[in-house]
């Protein structure tokens, strides 16, 4: 019986340790060839903190060799986690950005959470606001025509000002508006996919702004989702039904595959950038995957840097993913990074402070 439970917990410790390399090391794979492994890299973290227990379990046995390879994993996830450098002490000078994606998964009605976004703002006084799913109608010259009932009270009496895409020759609508204090200098959205009615069904807006007299560039991004559709919401979900999870798991692949041909586009348009860049929104991945690690390339992930708290910012009523980044080039000092809160939304917004690095 105690060889039987010895060879027991072997598997199941060996199982924390290709669990926790396959979602360690997804996110340097294209999710072409391995987007299963992109599934695991989501829940990382929480395969991180089994293998700390594990590390543990296998120090009170006794099996040393064992436990060097433990450290060795365990180790790597400090690295992943921990922060490389610190942040600084706010300044009245900051540049405070704020992005929220404003869906309303659960079914709230308009007036409320724009009530909550009015809050919002007013208490975390952003320069820059990148929404997702909140929707602004624009005359070809950029004037905003119609906002949303979310966003009327930022236009109409807390001083933000809206441009809108001036790439259109047709009156316009962005679920993607950027709004600000700072100055506006040029906004254009670029379609990046279309269904199969060749309807956008995602876009890039990109937003020239001056800031204390120098230009910088700043890029709002929503990124494939998943869908609406859940298993856990699912009415006729059947948890042993191998045809079930076979649906989901068709629809997780081609969401990964959308998302990479999403992030390859956008990564083509920072590459050709020269002022200094911010890349903010719902990029619908974690750290840990393969989108996030491509887009992140030579920028600075402002929650790792200076981030406080626990950082995840979806689903609303359980944070468990960090799913909403702000990223930026090595010009900007991170001087700040915490999640806010705002309700009727299934997202948290995230709140970045700012400065020139010189």
């Amino acid at each position: 019986m105690r060889r039987f439970f010895r060879t027991f917990i072997l598997l199941l410790d060996g199982g924390v340790l290709i669990l926790f390399l396959i979602g360690y090391l997804a996110r340097y794979v294209r999710p072409d060839f391995a987007w299963w492994a992109e599934l695991i890299a989501t829940a990382l973290p929480y395969v991180s903190l089994l293998l700390v227990g594990a590390t543990l379990l296998v120090a009170v046995s006794r099996r040393w060799k064992l436990l060097a390879v433990h450290l060795v994993l365990v180790l790597l996830a400090l690295i992943r986690f921990i922060p490389l450098e610190r942040g600084a002490s706010p300044g009245t000078d900051d540049l405070t950005l704020l992005t929220f994606n404003t869906s309303r998964g659960g079914g709230a009605r308009a007036d409320a959470l724009g009530r909550a976004i009015t809050t919002l703002v007013r208490d975390e006084a952003p320069d820059l606001v990148a929404f997702q799913e909140a929707y602004i109608e624009y005359h070809p010259t950029g004037q905003a025509v119609r906002p949303e009932v979310l966003l009327e009270a930022l236009v109409d009496s807390l001083g933000y000002r809206t441009i809108g895409p001036n790439n259109a020759r047709q009156t316009i609508y962005t679920p993607q508006p950027v709004l600000g204090r700072v100055e506006l200098i040029k906004q254009t959205q670029t379609v990046l996919e279309h269904d199969a009615q060749n309807r956008p069904t995602a876009r890039v807006v990109r937003t020239h702004f001056r800031w204390q007299g120098r230009e910088a560039v700043h890029y709002n991004l929503h990124l494939h989702s998943f869908g609406n559709a859940k298993p856990w919401e699912d009415d006729r979900r059947e948890p042993f039904s191998p045809v079930f999870w076979a649906t989901y798991l068709r629809q997780y692949r081609a969401a990964f595959r959308v998302r990479a041909r999403e992030i390859e586009k956008i990564v083509a348009m920072l590459k050709q950038e020269t002022l200094p860049l911010i890349v903010s929104g719902d990029f619908n991945s974690t750290p840990h995957n393969s989108a996030f690690y491509r887009l992140a390339d030579g920028l600075q992930d402002a929650f790792k840097v200076a981030g406080h708290g626990w950082g995840a910012t979806y689903h609303v009523n359980l944070p468990l993913a960090r799913i909403d980044h702000v990223l930026v080039s090595r010009e900007w000092k991170v001087v700040s990074a915490h999640v806010s809160h705002a309700p009727h939304s299934d997202h948290l917004p995230l709140v970045v402070r700012l400065r020139w690095r010189d």
